[in-house]
């Protein structure tokens, strides 16, 4: 019998998830079979629950009032690539709506990893952690993500200007500071209680189109972690990976619209269109990202 890890559909959803998740190929490729059973399996069974609700159209989750309707069957009007079009459609909502919980799950694989717990090891017979395929649904792998990213030894880490650099009055006390050294993420790591500092961003130290800022009280207190890339907000968090609290989302709106800074889902996605012919194309470029459900 065929598993459903082999089957050619599962296979292409997980494909545009992992497309989805923007993480670097050197940073991703020890991780990939575990993104595959953890969020692509959720990925899936979250979309078969809807298949089975509604395979063409779809409302944003949580909006009960007056929800924004998301076509979400690949446009097979449209010929040949309307699979290809569906999961990369699916996938790019599916982040949209659950990016930062998305992520801090791939943080939490790419520790693990890189310093060998022990749970990789205890799999069932097809191979898969059994840590991983006991959660059932994206909130549970969140919080063994948040549990095994705990950390473990705080410690005092002494940083120079070459570690960290002052950027932006703020306003009320508080500045913006830009994190330059694996030094500073790792003390940032530590203070705000999520994974900056495990190792998954200090690659990207050295990319010039990324940078990561801590929003600091007056005593120098980290209150929230920025990455921006290509000038996009890419994540916004406060402690333990919190959403920010409105007074630090008005502090930060004095640095947004210093720097220009914009929405990460708001970004240009041009790799999106090789699925598409050009016919399509002219018809999808002016097409709003959400229409309402037709009467």
């Amino acid at each position: 019998m065929t598993s459903r890890y082999d089957h050619p559909e599962y296979c292409e959803s997980v494909f545009h998830l992992i497309c989805a998740l923007d993480i670097p190929d050197r940073v991703l490729m020890p991780i990939r079979n575990l993104v595959g059973c953890s969020l692509g399996r959720i990925f899936w069974l979250d979309w078969l629950r809807q298949d089975s609700r509604d395979a063409e159209w779809m409302p944003t989750p949580g909006d009960h009032e007056d929800p924004e309707w998301h076509r979400i069957d690949g446009w097979p009007e449209r010929g040949d690539g309307a699979k290809s079009r569906k999961w990369n459609r699916r996938a790019a909502l599916w982040m949209q709506w659950n990016s930062i919980d998305a992520w801090h799950v791939c943080d939490w694989l790419i520790t693990a990893t890189a310093e060998g717990h022990p749970w990789l090891a205890n799999v069932d017979a097809a191979g898969h952690p059994k840590k991983l395929m006991k959660c059932g649904s994206l909130e549970r792998l969140v919080f063994e993500a948040t549990k095994g990213l705990r950390q473990r030894n705080l410690r005092d880490i002494i940083l120079g200007p070459e570690d960290e650099n002052f950027v932006l009055d703020l306003g009320a006390g508080h500045t913006l500071v830009q994190l330059l050294s694996r030094a500073s993420l790792r003390k940032e790591g530590l203070h705000m209680h999520h994974c900056i500092g495990h190792g998954g961003y200090d690659e990207l130290l050295d990319d010039p189109d990324v940078g990561f800022y801590s929003v600091r009280t007056l005593d120098g207190k980290p209150i929230a972690t920025i990455e921006i890339r290509d000038s996009y907000i890419r994540q916004y968090r406060g402690p333990a990976n919190a959403e920010p609290s409105d007074a630090v989302k008005e502090l930060v709106a004095v640095a947004i619209d210093a720097f220009g800074w914009r929405d990460w889902r708001d970004r240009p996605r041009p790799a999106c269109d090789e699925d598409y012919g050009e016919e399509a194309l002219a018809v999808l470029r002016n097409l709003p990202p959400a229409r309402r459900r037709p009467g």
